[in-house]
């Protein structure tokens, strides 16, 4: 069971707005505004967030790179026994970026993002903790391509096609009995769609789908059992399928005097996912049909159950022209959590959140424009029941306040 837990965040994590750290870092732009840059764009960050906009931006090419730090805290999580654990930091670097073509025919333009939607790690050393969560590390990459047209002055769609590589690496500690590892990737495709209606100049409806992801996990995984457990050691294949929610955002933009109010709702449907059951290939008569079977299925192969909830996330976002020259960005969000106390474990504990931004944006000259943006997290007490300590133990307890940051810086380019 503990190799499915920390496999499945392979997959579980890849989404963008994935229930466990839903956070932006596409660009310097959605840092600061925490991503309620549906509605109303600024930039090249348009054919990631809403490609509808990229027709809405004035006839030149727009080129994006940014640059991201992100960092997750230590985690406490204190057992109902009294006993206290805390998880390792973790910190990682990505780079994105974003392109918006000029029309190179009339009503039509062309965009291409590339986006890191996840870069996760967690790590616990004390024994109990480490049953499941000694090592999790995880990094996730989307290429999406889109095209948009004006139906007319008011109106633009938008469509594109979704590439999400995954890659991953957990460990777990067994103590005495063993320790098992697992590395594994995957590249899957979806497809996304989206709107912008401008009924009047100054306000922007918006509307943007992502289509539901069947990831694929396929690794290589290493069971390596001591004493009389030996018999039951494995390597070889392991895989997984495990679909990725869709998600709607609906967003609404106005802009008043040197003021932009940014407003985005999102719904991501974690419903449909209700668990994963792993395959592996090379299993051998001692890990089926021996009197040991019923260890390799309580370490490995017992079939996970999950009931997830869809979620709720509520983003708002300012932007104020201070100047001809400079713009000045804030932001909140509130997300809701996914799952119950008896789904919540180690490797990612879900919970409720609030977050806080804010960003700058200064134009150097009419062609070169560079932005910062920084994300406070604020992830709050959440408990988690029956999580594994031992092959017929489990110890529940709570998670602390927790908190997750971000700052990214980017480079904008417009000919």
């Amino acid at each position: 069971m503990t190799r499915k837990i920390a496999l499945s965040m392979l997959a579980a994590c890849s989404l963008l707005n994935a229930g466990g750290y839903k956070v932006p870092e596409q660009s310097a732009d959605s840092l600061g505004l925490l991503a309620s840059n549906v509605a109303m764009s600024f930039g090249a960050d348009a054919a990631y967030f809403n490609p509808a906009n990229m027709m809405f931006l004035d006839g030149r090419h727009y080129f994006e790179g940014s640059l991201g730090w992100f960092h997750i805290g230590e985690l406490k999580f204190k057992n109902d026994n009294g006993k206290s654990y805390k998880s390792e930091n973790f910190d990682s670097l990505a780079t994105t970026f974003s392109f918006v073509s000029s029309e190179y025919y009339e009503n039509w333009r062309f965009g291409l993002a590339l986006a890191v939607p996840a870069a996760v790690g967690m790590a616990w050393e004390d024994a109990d903790t480490a049953f499941t969560g000694k090592r999790f590390k995880l990094q996730v990459v989307e290429l999406n391509p889109t095209v948009a047209y004006r139906i007319n002055d008011s109106l633009a769609v938008a469509v594109g096609a979704r590439a999400v590589y995954s890659k991953g690496k957990v460990a777990s500690d067994f103590g005495s009995n063993g320790y098992r590892e697992l590395e594994g990737d995957s590249i899957d495709y979806g497809y996304n769609a989206a709107l912008s209606f401008r009924p009047i100049e100054n306000l922007s409806l918006a509307a943007t789908y992502r289509s539901k992801v069947d990831m694929t996990i396929k690794g290589d995984a290493t069971g390596t059992f001591n004493g009389a457990l030996r018999a039951i050691n494995y390597s070889g294949a392991a895989k997984v399928q495990i679909p990725l929610p869709a998600q709607l955002v609906l967003a609404a933009g106005y802009k008043i005097s040197d003021f932009t109010l940014l407003l985005a709702y999102e719904r991501t449907y974690w419903s449909k996912f209700k668990g994963y059951d792993f395959e592996y290939s090379n299993k051998n008569a001692a890990q089926t049909n021996s009197r040991l079977a019923g260890y390799f299925n309580r370490l490995m192969d017992d079939p996970v159950n999950r009931k997830y909830s869809d979620s709720n996330t509520y983003r708002l976002g300012v932007a104020y022209d201070a100047s001809e020259r400079l713009r000045l960005m804030a932001g909140f969000a509130y997300d809701q959590d996914v799952s119950s106390a008896r789904n919540t474990g180690l490797e990612l504990p879900n919970t409720t959140s609030r977050a806080y931004s804010f960003g700058v944006n200064y134009k150097i000259s009419e062609a070169l424009e560079v932005a910062l943006g920084y994300v406070y997290q604020d992830r709050h007490q959440k408990r988690a029941e029956n999580i594994p300590n031992g092959q017929s133990s489990t110890m529940s307890g709570e998670f602390g306040r927790g908190a997750i940051q971000i700052l990214a810086t980017s480079f904008k380019y417009n000919f």
